[in-house]
């Protein structure tokens, strides 16, 4: 069994849990485990790719930078 079917079969288990155990909601369980489960890769996949954008403008700022332009932080808190 791979980490994805896993993931479906727990996720199916919690609904089914919470939902006080019914015995008749089976699919419906499983069609719902499944959609958790691709909206948090859909969710995933954006995070990561507004990482790569923001460590790419991060990059592009810093290139002509030399480590004597490159101020510390302050010490005193903005707080």
């Amino acid at each position: 069994m791979d980490n994805w079917e896993q993931e479906r079969r727990e996720r199916a288990y919690k609904i089914w849990e919470d939902e006080g155990r019914p015995q008749e909601a089976h699919d419906d369980h499983w069609k719902r485990a499944e959609a958790q489960h691709e909206l948090s890769e859909q969710e995933s996949e954006e995070v990561t790719k507004v990482n790569q954008q923001a460590d790419n403008e991060f990059a592009k700022d810093n290139e002509t930078k030399t480590a004597t332009d490159i101020r510390p932080p302050s010490p005193v808190s903005p707080d």
